[in-house]
């Protein structure tokens, strides 16, 4: 039996036609440059343990039904390297309810949907073994910290297909662009009017996926979703920026995180309504610090945050 490797990966994801019904993806043009990764290729929707009178104790097993995988892993947050090209990993945000618009030359803009959401067949092909999963859907967090990569880390879900011995297919990334570290140099950051230093930033999207599963349909759902996420900044004087205030009076305001400095690698984070919760007093590096909790809001629907690639 020959061995394994779990270096020898291959993602590929492409957006489905029709809900559930394999796109087909290919090496060629839907790779997925994805670290951090973890799979769990097969797992069952239902279970129902046997409890039958048979006079003796013991393990009766259990009956199993509906199956379904689930996928983990990091995209580098870098757009395509031309300004209104989608990047490579757009299929991936839409598979999150993110509805993708694209500006001819200027720019790709995702926004949360609450209906219509679309989904991706995935091909996950680990060293010779390719599992499938169909109709899969998921939820998405970001986070930036100075000196680090800025990674999406996507969480999907999927109706399982087939596992096969399969060929490792040949892949190609050169949609995927090498990004840049969060710092003073490539990132700007602002909250509630004021560009505050920025220790971290963590987003979680926040989509509530579920398998749903009548008889005569099965699927996995997106049915709800609640944006958070929290910020770690350096503490100001009252006069300044008065966090407890904020806190207390429920004032809203904005959000806004710039990544990138060369056209077509720039990546802007804003949401536009943010409440605050507990501001928590901290300490980075014995200089003291405010953790502030973040609730994103929408103002007339599905816009309570964008992600905007110039």
């Amino acid at each position: 039996m020959a061995r394994r490797y779990f270096k020898k990966m291959s993602i590929l994801a492409k957006i489905e036609t029709t809900y559930g019904v394999d796109a087909v993806p290919t090496g060629a043009a839907n790779a997925m440059l994805m670290t951090d990764v973890t799979i769990t290729p097969l797992k069952a929707a239902q279970k129902d343990e046997r409890s039958l009178p048979l006079g003796y104790d013991g393990n009766q097993g259990m009956l199993v039904n509906t199956f379904y995988g689930e996928l983990q892993g990091s995209i580098e947050l870098v757009g395509s390297g031309t300004a209104g090209t989608a990047p490579a990993w757009g299929p991936l945000m839409r598979a999150c309810g993110m509805d993708q618009t694209i500006t001819a030359g200027v720019s790709v803009a995702y926004a949360p949907v609450s209906y219509g959401r679309e989904s991706v067949s995935l091909y996950f092909n680990l060293d010779g073994v390719l599992t499938k999963l169909l109709g899969v859907r998921g939820t998405w967090k970001l986070a930036f910290e100075p000196g680090k990569i800025p990674k999406i880390v996507f969480s999907l879900t999927g109706l399982f297909s087939a596992m096969t011995d399969t060929a490792f297919p040949t892949n190609t990334y050169t949609a995927f662009k090498t990004p840049v570290l969060v710092s003073d140099t490539n990132t700007t950051f602002s909250i509630h009017g004021v560009s505050v230093p920025l220790h971290s930033l963590d987003i979680d999207f926040g989509n509530k996926v579920e398998l749903y599963l009548p008889v005569n349909s099965t699927s996995v759902e997106i049915t709800g979703r609640e944006v958070s996420g929290a910020a770690s900044v350096e503490a100001s004087s009252v006069a300044a920026k008065d966090w407890a205030g904020i806190f207390k009076a429920r004032t809203r305001s904005t959000l806004s995180v710039v990544h990138g400095i060369a056209a077509g690698y720039i990546a802007t984070l804003a949401a536009p309504s943010i409440e605050i919760g507990e501001p928590e007093v901290t300490q980075v590096q014995g200089i003291v610090a405010n953790k502030i909790p973040l609730a994103m809001c929408p103002v007339s629907g599905d816009d309570e945050l964008t992600l905007t690639l110039t």
